[in-house]
Protein backbone atom coordinates (compact mmCIF):
# COMPACT_ATOMS: atom_id res chain seq x y z
CA UNK A 1 0.00 0.00 0.00
CA UNK A 2 1.11 3.47 -1.24
CA UNK A 3 2.21 5.66 1.71
CA UNK A 4 0.16 8.32 0.83
CA UNK A 5 -2.80 10.76 2.16
CA UNK A 6 -5.40 10.34 -0.92
CA UNK A 7 -7.62 13.98 -0.10
CA UNK A 8 -9.21 16.85 -2.06
CA UNK A 9 -7.11 19.45 -4.02
CA UNK A 10 -6.51 22.63 -2.44
CA UNK A 11 -5.64 25.80 -4.63
CA UNK A 12 -1.78 25.48 -3.86
CA UNK A 13 -1.97 22.16 -5.68
CA UNK A 14 -2.96 23.24 -8.73
CA UNK A 15 0.06 23.69 -10.34
CA UNK A 16 1.23 19.80 -9.20
CA UNK A 17 -2.56 18.84 -10.56
CA UNK A 18 -1.62 20.69 -13.84
CA UNK A 19 1.61 19.10 -14.45
CA UNK A 20 0.02 15.81 -14.63
CA UNK A 21 -2.81 16.53 -16.24
CA UNK A 22 -0.65 17.21 -19.23
CA UNK A 23 1.91 14.36 -18.52
CA UNK A 24 -1.37 11.94 -19.08
CA UNK A 25 -2.14 13.49 -21.84
CA UNK A 26 0.98 13.15 -23.25
CA UNK A 27 1.01 9.43 -22.36
CA UNK A 28 -1.99 9.27 -24.07
CA UNK A 29 -0.66 11.17 -27.34
CA UNK A 30 2.09 8.54 -27.15
CA UNK A 31 0.24 5.40 -27.14
CA UNK A 32 -2.42 7.07 -29.82
CA UNK A 33 -1.26 9.92 -32.05
CA UNK A 34 -4.49 10.44 -32.73
CA UNK A 35 -4.90 11.96 -29.22
CA UNK A 36 -3.85 15.54 -29.72
CA UNK A 37 -5.37 18.00 -27.22
CA UNK A 38 -5.73 21.83 -28.07
CA UNK A 39 -3.15 24.14 -27.84
CA UNK A 40 -5.23 26.15 -25.05
CA UNK A 41 -6.55 23.17 -23.25
CA UNK A 42 -3.75 24.07 -20.14
CA UNK A 43 -5.58 27.56 -19.67
CA UNK A 44 -9.07 25.76 -20.14
CA UNK A 45 -7.95 22.84 -17.33
CA UNK A 46 -6.99 26.05 -15.29
CA UNK A 47 -9.93 27.56 -15.48
CA UNK A 48 -11.78 24.66 -14.82
CA UNK A 49 -9.76 23.22 -12.11
CA UNK A 50 -10.09 26.41 -10.02
CA UNK A 51 -14.08 26.10 -10.21
CA UNK A 52 -14.11 22.46 -9.39
CA UNK A 53 -12.34 22.92 -6.89
CA UNK A 54 -15.21 25.28 -5.08
CA UNK A 55 -17.96 22.65 -6.51
CA UNK A 56 -19.86 20.21 -4.42
CA UNK A 57 -20.73 18.00 -7.93
CA UNK A 58 -16.99 17.77 -8.91
CA UNK A 59 -13.92 16.30 -7.23
CA UNK A 60 -9.90 16.68 -7.77
CA UNK A 61 -8.40 14.54 -5.63
CA UNK A 62 -4.50 14.08 -5.26
CA UNK A 63 -2.49 11.69 -3.42
CA UNK A 64 0.12 13.52 -1.51
CA UNK A 65 3.06 12.00 -0.96
CA UNK A 66 4.36 14.58 1.54
CA UNK A 67 8.29 15.48 1.23
CA UNK A 68 7.97 13.88 -2.11
CA UNK A 69 5.38 15.33 -3.91
CA UNK A 70 1.70 14.70 -5.30
CA UNK A 71 1.82 11.09 -6.81
CA UNK A 72 -1.42 10.96 -8.15
CA UNK A 73 -4.51 12.75 -9.46
CA UNK A 74 -8.36 11.76 -9.77
CA UNK A 75 -10.84 14.36 -11.84
CA UNK A 76 -14.55 12.96 -11.13
CA UNK A 77 -17.71 14.39 -11.36
CA UNK A 78 -21.54 13.43 -10.29
CA UNK A 79 -23.76 13.13 -13.22
CA UNK A 80 -26.87 12.22 -14.57
CA UNK A 81 -27.32 10.19 -18.03
CA UNK A 82 -29.17 11.89 -20.84
CA UNK A 83 -33.15 12.15 -20.50
CA UNK A 84 -33.90 9.13 -22.53
CA UNK A 85 -32.23 6.81 -20.27
CA UNK A 86 -33.32 5.99 -16.59
CA UNK A 87 -32.29 8.86 -14.44
CA UNK A 88 -29.85 7.41 -12.00
CA UNK A 89 -26.71 9.86 -10.29
CA UNK A 90 -23.31 8.47 -11.44
CA UNK A 91 -19.70 9.81 -11.10
CA UNK A 92 -18.12 10.25 -13.90
CA UNK A 93 -14.54 10.00 -13.87
CA UNK A 94 -12.15 11.94 -16.22
CA UNK A 95 -8.77 11.57 -15.13
CA UNK A 96 -7.28 9.22 -12.85
CA UNK A 97 -3.03 9.40 -12.98
CA UNK A 98 -0.76 7.71 -11.08
CA UNK A 99 2.88 9.56 -11.40
CA UNK A 100 5.07 6.43 -13.02
CA UNK A 101 7.36 6.45 -9.92
CA UNK A 102 4.07 5.81 -7.77
CA UNK A 103 2.86 3.02 -10.57
CA UNK A 104 2.30 0.04 -9.09
CA UNK A 105 1.94 0.78 -5.35
CA UNK A 106 -1.68 1.16 -4.61
CA UNK A 107 -1.88 5.04 -5.46
CA UNK A 108 -4.58 4.48 -8.18
CA UNK A 109 -6.63 1.92 -6.08
CA UNK A 110 -6.64 4.39 -3.35
CA UNK A 111 -7.65 7.21 -5.55
CA UNK A 112 -10.84 5.13 -6.92
CA UNK A 113 -11.71 3.97 -3.55
CA UNK A 114 -11.81 7.77 -2.53
CA UNK A 115 -13.82 8.71 -5.47
CA UNK A 116 -16.14 5.17 -5.02
CA UNK A 117 -16.95 7.05 -1.32
CA UNK A 118 -17.46 10.39 -2.48
CA UNK A 119 -19.81 8.75 -5.21
CA UNK A 120 -21.99 6.32 -2.73
CA UNK A 121 -22.06 9.52 -0.35
CA UNK A 122 -23.67 11.83 -2.47
CA UNK A 123 -26.06 8.62 -3.66
CA UNK A 124 -24.71 7.85 -7.38
CA UNK A 125 -25.18 4.60 -7.91
CA UNK A 126 -22.60 3.97 -10.56
CA UNK A 127 -18.87 5.16 -11.65
CA UNK A 128 -18.16 5.32 -15.01
CA UNK A 129 -14.82 6.18 -16.78
CA UNK A 130 -13.78 6.54 -20.20
CA UNK A 131 -10.20 4.73 -21.03
CA UNK A 132 -7.90 5.60 -24.23
CA UNK A 133 -8.28 1.85 -26.33
CA UNK A 134 -4.45 2.07 -26.62
CA UNK A 135 -3.66 2.30 -22.63
CA UNK A 136 -3.76 -0.97 -21.71
CA UNK A 137 -2.13 -0.41 -18.40
CA UNK A 138 -5.03 1.41 -17.55
CA UNK A 139 -7.82 -0.69 -19.21
CA UNK A 140 -5.94 -3.58 -16.83
CA UNK A 141 -6.26 -0.81 -13.80
CA UNK A 142 -10.19 -0.48 -14.40
CA UNK A 143 -11.10 -4.67 -14.75
CA UNK A 144 -9.36 -5.22 -11.30
CA UNK A 145 -11.33 -2.58 -10.06
CA UNK A 146 -14.37 -4.31 -10.73
CA UNK A 147 -15.18 -2.03 -13.90
CA UNK A 148 -16.43 -3.84 -17.53
CA UNK A 149 -17.46 -2.50 -20.84
CA UNK A 150 -20.28 -0.53 -21.32
CA UNK A 151 -19.41 1.68 -24.36
CA UNK A 152 -17.09 1.48 -26.87
CA UNK A 153 -16.41 4.20 -29.52
CA UNK A 154 -14.58 3.28 -32.61
CA UNK A 155 -13.29 5.88 -34.98
CA UNK A 156 -12.96 5.95 -39.17
CA UNK A 157 -10.67 7.89 -40.47
CA UNK A 158 -12.33 9.97 -43.46
CA UNK A 159 -10.14 11.44 -46.77
CA UNK A 160 -10.46 14.76 -46.82
CA UNK A 161 -12.11 16.18 -49.96
CA UNK A 162 -10.67 18.90 -52.30
CA UNK A 163 -11.91 22.49 -51.25
CA UNK A 164 -13.99 22.78 -54.35
CA UNK A 165 -16.49 19.59 -52.98
CA UNK A 166 -15.98 20.56 -49.21
CA UNK A 167 -19.44 21.12 -47.30
CA UNK A 168 -20.03 24.06 -45.93
CA UNK A 169 -19.23 23.44 -41.95
CA UNK A 170 -19.59 26.82 -39.35
CA UNK A 171 -16.14 27.10 -37.87
CA UNK A 172 -15.75 26.76 -34.10
CA UNK A 173 -14.58 29.81 -32.45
Amino acid sequence: MADVEVRRARPADLPGAMAMQEALHAEHQALDPRFVVADDAPARWSADMRAWLRSDSDRILVADAGDAGLAGLAIAHLCWPAPIYRQRLMVWADDLYVVPAWRGRGVGRELFGALAEWGRAAGATELRAGVLGANDRGRDFWRRAGADDFSVTVTVRLDAPDASTRARVPTRP
